[in-house]
């Protein structure tokens, strides 16, 4: 038994050791995962909600449908996010213009899709990636306004003679 204990403890131990530190580290990176998710949350109930709420809420009175779309959860290994949507449609192959953003690690990624002059949403091709401080009430209403914007601020007298 002790020349077992002498061949093959260590290596024995050493796999154990390992095995016990990948676990820690697995669990070190869910809490932070969870933690970030968290933060996103934060961040999205109380400062990216209200203000699309409220830029829903104008554009009603306006009579231009909206949403606000919020995944709190991952699904389908997609990060929780939150979407504004504008109803705004000028062809059946048109998708909606739209702006959201979504955790992305220890950033907020914001995609957009906006309308272009041909009635078409492009789609920006990169996400553009933010620390969390830097998005504010301020920061969010810009994005939304010129996102409505390229939807009716455009010489549609060109485009429907």
């Amino acid at each position: 038994m002790e020349d077992l204990e002498k061949e093959l403890g260590p290596i024995i131990e050493n796999f154990q050791n390992l095995l016990k530190d990948a676990k820690a580290k697995k669990f070190d990176s869910l809490r932070e995962d969870e933690d970030l998710k968290k933060e996103f949350s934060k961040l999205s109930k109380d400062v990216i909600e209200p203000v699309m709420r409220k830029f829903e809420s104008y554009l009603k009175s306006k009579d231009v449908n909206s949403s606000v779309n919020v995944r709190s959860e991952i699904v389908s290994g997609k990060n929780p996010s939150i979407e504004f949507i504008l109803h705004f449609k000028l062809t059946h192959e048109s998708r909606y213009p739209n702006i959201k953003f979504s955790s992305s690690g220890e950033k907020i990624s914001i995609q957009e899709d906006r309308l272009i002059t041909k009635g078409e949403v492009r789609q920006d091709m990169m996400p553009e990636y933010y620390d969390k401080e830097q998005i504010t009430e301020e920061f969010i209403e810009e994005r939304l306004i010129r996102l409505i914007k390229s939807c009716f601020d455009k010489n549609w007298q060109s485009i429907y003679p």
